[in-house]
């Protein structure tokens, strides 16, 4: 999935925008899903070692945020059901663990 200069913008400021509502730090986001915080920002910045990997950091604050019953700032390019995308790895994304 190849975004616009915009949406990367735009995504960029999502994930910033969801991580300061969660509360959460980098190492506590990394810590839940199996992986480092270094791995988590390089994410956030649209350089993941896979493509699948902003989703999955996606669905996890996603449930966080309403879990803990905080709004989310809504993703405007990762939106809709990623089972319908064929380039992503459900399974992968479902697990939700970063390895």
């Amino acid at each position: 999935m190849s975004l616009t200069p915009a949406q990367m913008t735009a995504t960029r400021q999502e994930f910033k925008a969801n991580i300061e509502r969660s509360g959460l730090s980098l190492a506590e986001i990394a810590t839940a899903l199996g992986t480092t915080p270094a791995v988590i920002a390089q994410s956030i910045d649209l350089h993941p070692r896979r493509i699948d990997d902003n989703w999955i950091i996606r669905n996890y604050l996603l449930d966080y945020l309403s879990a803990h019953h905080i709004e989310p700032v809504a993703f405007s390019a990762l939106a809709g059901d990623y089972h319908r995308y064929w380039f992503l790895d459900a399974d992968r994304i479902t697990r939700g663990v970063i390895d």
